[in-house]
């Protein structure tokens, strides 16, 4: 926790001390929830640090560690806002950060480290802790990869909440006070599992501090988490009155109506409102440095498939307004595998076609690690490294397979159709069986299965259809597809059209 230096004078007018909790505000000296003891700060980039004060007060902000001592200063503005600037720290840990306003006001943070910092972000499948998970022991501690794990005190079932968590609400007070933690075997548990393996494998590959922020909501929707201007401008029809706006997620909004106790209470502030996640959960992290996100979301905008893909559109680059990066990495889980869930075939290739579209935006595929009874899979490890696996190659210049087998074009060959793939080598069944679930149709749409072999690292197809134009994969709610490359990373669901030879 921050501690709070103040002058002996002051002390003494005061008749007693003033609690850690109020001083920012009493004194106008004030930082955002983000810092604390133990925080992460984005190293090889200038340092830009953002707080409050009394309009006018000067403020000094120092950087004490291994590369010695440096400061800055800055003057709040009219509204109470200061910034300074520092050059790119390299990684290291056992900073002391100072922060002094000219009234003797000071704000001091220990045992800060500088490293790698990423927002792991989406709905219940991000949130998904590491105790629920299959692997859920056997984590070692480790000082240096830090988590900041905000939840929210709500209970996000179809119940009515009680008067003070309604208020709460209504005043968009949704997360609880949190500081940043060390991973050790107890905290570590309650954090978000597919976020854990992300940061634990950067960590053994960077050798670096590595900050994890966890702010996943479970069952949000896309637009929560989309700021209010961006959907004002992009998609305003989303902002329509939310109790009866039948164009979104009808089970968000009916949670919403019995949580709240609408109509008696007709505030639409819930984690599940349009633009009330971004307002809470992203904008009061006030723009603290981070390298990127992972994200893993989609079950509840499943229902509109156009939708999402313009709502998604839409996150993405708010975020990286938000933060004044557009070449933000945006990683993010493609939707596994449900037995009823009909259309996910269709929404899990619409992510992939995005992924592909988006510039510094790449997907992990985990129909392999599906549960075909749970929305939730308990296998959350293989999900995370997949993720840091994009990261350590197109973040930070490894030379290794980011993903598994990405369908480049089809074409036909006298009677077969011949699949090429980006990141072949080595391709494979993951099973040793024959490969499964590939279909191929004419012009008529009507699909047959195909039978297929591996040839030269593509993958032939061969079937009774004598004019083929179309191929698709994995194309069931739950698959048992089983194409892999020679890293065991397993292929995307994906409907594509024959190109000419």
């Amino acid at each position: 926790m921050r501690k709070i230096v103040v002058m002996l004078a002051v002390l003494l007018v005061a008749g007693g001390c003033w609690s850690a909790q109020h001083e920012p505000q009493e004194s106008g000296l004030s930082m955002s929830q983000m810092y604390t003891d133990g925080m992460v700060l984005q190293r090889n980039v200038p340092l830009v640090i953002k707080g409050h004060a009394n309009p006018g007060e000067r403020v000094k902000v120092t950087l004490d560690g291994p590369f010695g001592m440096m400061a800055r200063k800055a003057k709040a503005s009219k509204t109470g806002d200061w910034d300074v600037e520092f050059k790119p720290l390299d990684a290291a840990v056992g900073i002391k950060l100072t922060i002094e306003g000219n009234g003797g006001n000071t704000l001091v943070y220990d045992n800060v480290a500088a490293g790698e910092v990423w927002v792991c972000s989406g709905q219940s499948n991000m949130y998904f802790r590491v105790w629920e998970s299959i692997d859920a022991g056997g984590h070692p501690a480790d000082a240096d990869l830090r988590l900041f794990n905000m939840e929210i005190p709500f209970h996000l079932s179809m119940v009515r909440w009680s008067d003070e968590h309604i208020a709460m609400a209504e005043n968009m007070d949704f997360y609880r006070p949190t500081q940043w933690q060390p991973c050790d075997g107890e905290n570590v548990r309650a954090f978000s599992a597919v976020a854990y393996h992300f940061g634990r494998m950067l960590r053994e590959q960077l050798g670096v501090p590595v900050g994890l922020i966890c702010n996943a909501i479970g069952g949000s929707p896309t637009e929560a988490w989309v700021d209010r201007e961006t959907l004002a401008e992009g998609y305003p029809e989303v902002l329509e009155d939310w109790f009866s706006n039948g164009m979104l997620n009808q089970w968000c909004i009916e949670m919403g109506k019995i949580n709240l106790g609408y109509p008696e209470h007709s505030v639409a502030a819930h984690p599940f409102a349009p633009a009330c996640l971004f307002e809470t959960g992203v904008a009061t992290m006030e723009q603290f440095p981070i390298k990127g996100v992972v994200w893993y979301q989609g079950e509840s905008n499943d229902f509109n498939i156009p939708m999402h893909e313009k709502l998604f559109g839409l996150l993405v680059d708010s975020w990286r307004r938000n933060w004044n990066n557009e070449q933000m990495p945006f990683h993010f889980v493609q939707l596994a595998g449900l037995h009823d869930r009909y259309n996910w075939p269709e929404f899990r290739d619409s992510q992939r076609k995005m992924a592909d579209a988006m510039s510094y935006c790449d997907m992990a595929v985990s129909s392999d690690v599906a549960d075909s009874l749970d929305i939730h899979p308990r296998q959350k490890k293989p999900v995370g490294e997949r993720l840091a696996r994009l990261s350590l190659c197109y973040d930070y210049g490894f030379d290794i397979v980011p993903c598994g087998p990405s369908i480049r074009r089809a074409v036909v060959e006298g009677n077969d159709v011949i699949l090429e793939f980006d990141f072949a080598e080595g391709l494979k069944a993951s099973d040793s069986q024959m490969l499964r679930c590939f279909e191929v149709a004419g012009a008529d749409g009507g699909f047959v299965t195909a039978a297929a072999v591996i040839a030269d690292d593509k993958v032939v197809l061969s079937s009774d259809v004598e004019s083929p134009e179309y191929v698709r994969y994995a194309w069931q709610p739950y698959t048992g597809a089983n194409l892999v490359n020679g890293e065991d990373l397993p292929a995307s669901t994906f409907f594509i059209t024959i190109s000419e030879n």
